[in-house]
């Protein structure tokens, strides 16, 4: 079974979210973790996390159906999970008293992963203001400055090309996925993750065989907004530890629990979205912490700002103060308050805790910092959301405050 969620019913007649999920980690013709990598299969194993990613971000997308942009309506998921993700794919509660379990999953094959992008494109063909939700995770390449996707049967030596059972992703599988003249109302938003790496294929003798393509496009105005996030830059790696969520994986579905910036003043519910920029700087700043230099910059043939998701109530944030300068660290203390309520904070004088992490809910906050001596109270307010995590407060020495030996006026 491919298409895994199905609520096509009850919202006929309105904006769909179509989602294909593929996740790769038992590659058939690649050496085992334990086993030496092969050069002529650019020297990779099989993985141990793909799989267990892809089926979390499924597991987040149907407990979060109603929230997105558009609702719900399918899921497709194939995927190829190792033996040591296996008794991780604990089973999702699809509602109902239905349950999804791994047994009833296809593998994420070649033949799979082509017959279900076909039929996830004609569900997106239906109406322009669906939105598509796409998440691939597995071993990627880079050729020709184009990222590319692998699939279980890669490197299968029947296939014609090692390259073969692979796809360029944004070359044949985003663009074949744009407005033609026998799908003039596909979906406009289309949204893509590719969590893999993008270590770079040297064209040479023996590799001039072109990646295998899932459709032949033949686009026509394409007026779509297609924001894709890949886990790597180009010619690196993306972090996971087997057995356990690939880095991306976690990052994404932290951004989209809490990537919102701003309440959409015009939404008649008061709700903050979560945009392809929001959830752009939400990413950029979950690595930027992390230190891992894993993430790059969203792209996408087009590029716009569209809304993912909505959130019913603030994000959560985590943010810093800062206290400048250096000689008032030690001696100021603190206190914050979230204006409207619902969070305050006190923080005594230490040097070793600075700067002071907080971690609340976005809005408009207050801060009064006052000093043991030498500088004067001051009073602060400031927005803090994703976008404005660092708060610096400076503080001024003291009228009152002696002045430093040596500059007394002189008689």
């Amino acid at each position: 079974m491919t298409l895994v969620f199905d609520r096509r019913a009850k919202f006929a007649g309105q904006p769909q979210t179509h989602a294909f999920l593929v996740g790769v980690s038992e590659y058939k013709h690649l050496p085992k973790a334990t086993e030496p990598p092969d050069p002529e299969k650019f020297n990779l194993q099989r993985l141990a996390s793909p799989a267990l990613s892809v089926w979390e971000i499924c597991r987040w997308l149907v407990a979060n159906a109603d929230s997105l942009a558009r609702p719900l309506a399918t899921i497709r998921l194939v995927m190829s999970p190792s033996a040591k993700e296996k008794p991780k794919l604990t089973p999702i509660d699809l509602g109902a008293g239905m349950k999804l379990t791994r047994t009833t999953i296809e593998a994420a094959d070649w033949a799979h992963f082509v017959t279900e992008a076909k039929s996830w494109r004609d569900e997106a063909a239906a109406d322009p203001k669906s939105m598509t939700f796409f998440y691939y995770s597995g071993h990627g390449l880079e050729r020709l400055g184009r990222p590319l996707i692998t699939l279980a049967d890669f490197t299968d030596p029947a296939a014609g090309g090692v390259l073969q059972r692979s796809c360029e992703v944004a070359a044949n599988f985003v663009l074949g996925m744009a407005p033609s003249a026998n799908r003039p109302n596909i979906a406009r938003t289309q949204f893509y993750f590719v969590d893999a790496c993008r270590e770079t294929v040297m064209d040479y003798p023996g590799l001039a065989s072109p990646p295998g393509t899932v459709w032949d496009p033949l686009p026509g105005v394409d007026d779509r907004a297609t924001p894709m996030f890949m886990a790597s830059y180009p010619g690196s790696i993306a972090m996971a530890i087997a057995g356990k969520k690939t880095d991306f994986c976690e990052a994404l579905i932290k951004s989209l629990e809490n990537g919102a910036e701003n309440l959409d003043m015009n939404d008649p519910q008061r709700r903050w979205p979560v945009t392809s920029f929001t959830l752009n700087t939400a990413l950029d700043n979950h690595f930027l912490e992390k230190k891992t230099g894993q993430y790059a910059p969203a792209t996408g043939t087009i590029f716009k700002k569209v809304t993912l998701r909505w959130l019913t109530s603030p994000p959560e944030v985590e943010f810093r103060l800062v206290i400048r300068p250096d000689a008032a660290i030690g001696v100021t203390g603190l206190a914050l308050e979230r204006m409207g309520g619902g969070f305050r904070k006190d923080i005594p004088p230490s040097a070793a805790d600075h700067p002071y992490a907080v971690t609340s809910q976005a809005g408009i906050y207050q801060l009064t910092a006052k000093a043991a001596a030498g500088f004067a109270e001051i009073t602060d307010t400031q927005v803090i959301n994703q976008e404005r995590r660092n708060w610096s407060i400076s503080m001024a020495a003291s009228p009152l405050a002696a002045p430093p030996a040596g500059d007394g006026a002189r008689g």
